[in-house]
């Protein structure tokens, strides 16, 4: 565990110290709408959204949630969105993509946090209240299991690429979720056991989980890979 530990640390370093080479296309910018809120008197929340290709403002829509590696800062959302969460699959979601508060990774968020967010997302945007699916990567994907634990009435599913289960406990009401424990071939052997660890916790008490290996990949999924592939994957399990 403690060598895992400092897999995270190195790998939330490298997302901080190396964001600003995160270059994205002012066209894939231009989809991304910005939002930001007081969660308390002192702190703000902000995250960004991406309307479905053709948005009725008198439909709801199950959410796409997109959490981000690292401290979630500006560059690594927009770059994270660019790589990983900007997929056909999603096209008829709304997809919400946080920013890690105060320069704290997403995984950090506490239960209140957490529902501070679902809650203004659930006020100021036209969602549902159920079949939501959130995704995250590395600390994003650690993150995901605590927004799974938080409120699992809201999703029904899980995909991270990677991520883990941490000391979130495998839940009873998670036993109609979908999981898929995405991961590249070349990544740290700590974040692949992490998955295969998750995967034997879950076996027998989710609907369907599996692991998938991104081949030729690494920690950080890169641009010219098509994502699609994995969310493909997610589509079909359990058919």
């Amino acid at each position: 565990m403690k060598k895992l530990v400092s897999c995270i640390i190195i790998f939330s370093l490298y997302f901080v110290s190396y964001g600003q080479d995160f270059e994205v296309p002012d066209s894939v910018l231009l989809e991304l709408e910005s939002r930001q809120f007081e969660y308390t008197y002192t702190a703000k929340f902000s995250y960004k959204i991406v309307y479905p290709t053709n948005y009725n403002d008198s439909t709801e829509y199950n959410v796409f949630l997109g959490l981000s590696g690292g401290n979630a800062n500006e560059k690594i959302v927009n770059y994270c969105y660019y790589t990983l969460f900007d997929s056909k699959y999603f096209d008829n979601y709304i997809t919400v993509l946080p920013l890690g508060p105060s320069g704290r990774p997403l995984s950090e968020l506490d239960s209140s946090e957490i529902n501070h967010l679902i809650a203004d997302v659930m006020k100021n945007l036209k969602v549902t209240n159920h079949s939501w699916v959130v995704a995250g990567t590395s600390m994003g994907g650690l993150a995901a299991y605590n927004f799974a634990s938080t409120r699992p009435e809201l999703f029904e599913g899980i995909i991270t690429i990677p991520g883990g289960l941490g000391t979130n406990e495998v839940s009873e009401k998670w036993k109609n979720y979908k999981i898929l424990l995405a991961g590249g071939e070349l990544d740290e052997a700590d974040w692949i056991k992490l998955n295969n660890s998750t995967m034997s916790k879950l076996k027998g008490n989710v609907k369907s989980v599996e692991v998938f290996t991104i081949e030729g990949q690494g920690h950080i999924i890169s641009p010219d890979f098509d994502i699609n592939k994995v969310y493909s994957k997610y589509f079909t399990l359990n058919k």
